[in-house]
């Protein structure tokens, strides 16, 4: 009986695989909202899946700097509380204290109105390093363009350099713990291990191979 051949799509499983944050809620909301629900600063009310659902967040939001962008993670309230007494507004913590875990502030323009004009008046690294001393979370908006400065990216993500691999290339971000895996290699010339193949895989010996090349049968 002939066998059906099912071809291997492996862009689709990088593109699944790194889009899964909506392929599973959408798998989620499938489920009895009794199941599955919302946060409780948002009254439990489904929200968008994906980044989508971030739309209308504020203190979980993104927001433009002096040079950039930075994100903006503050959505629990000991977090909120550090940035409003790091900028010296704690009259904006007394006003909206949120929930104590999970509360993006969703659709308070006033607030976002506030946050736009504090936010303007530093650099991306400014914000950043604000955030490592005030313990808030605080984090730079790259772009292909610049990921290649961000620290982080630095140490996790090294260049694979141009020098050995005929381009600079990103490494894959697994990691494993007491060893490393295999770097990629140059493809092969046409003919590079031929002399290779037929000697340790089928056995021939120089004589043999020398033969087959005079004759013109390795090209």
């Amino acid at each position: 009986m002939a066998q059906r051949l099912v071809p291997f799509l492996g862009y689709e499983n990088a593109a699944a695989a790194i889009d899964w944050l909506r392929s599973e809620t959408y798998r989620a909301y499938h489920r009895p909202e009794s199941e599955v629900t919302g946060n409780p600063a948002d009254g439990y009310e489904r929200r968008a899946p994906g980044t989508a659902g971030m739309r209308d967040g504020v203190r979980y939001q993104l927001y433009a700097t002096k040079d950039g962008h930075i994100l903006f993670m503050a959505s629990e309230q000991e977090l909120w509380r550090n940035f409003c007494q790091g900028v010296e507004r704690d009259d904006l913590f007394r006003r909206w204290p949120g929930a104590r875990y999970g509360d993006h502030a969703r659709g308070n323009s006033e607030l976002r109105r506030e946050l736009v004009k504090i936010f303007s008046g530093r650099t991306t690294a400014e914000w950043v390093e604000f955030g490592k001393r005030v313990n808030t979370p605080i984090a730079p908006l790259n772009t292909p363009q610049t990921i290649a400065d961000d620290p982080q990216f630095r140490d996790r993500l090294p260049w694979l350099p141009a020098q050995r691999f005929g381009a600079d290339l990103l490494p894959t971000p697994v990691k494993l713990v007491g060893g490393d895996l295999p770097q990629p290699t140059p493809a092969p010339t046409p003919g590079q291990h031929t002399d290779e193949i037929l000697r340790d895989t089928l056995g021939y010996d120089e004589a043999h191979i020398a033969r087959l090349r005079t004759a013109g049968a390795l090209g």
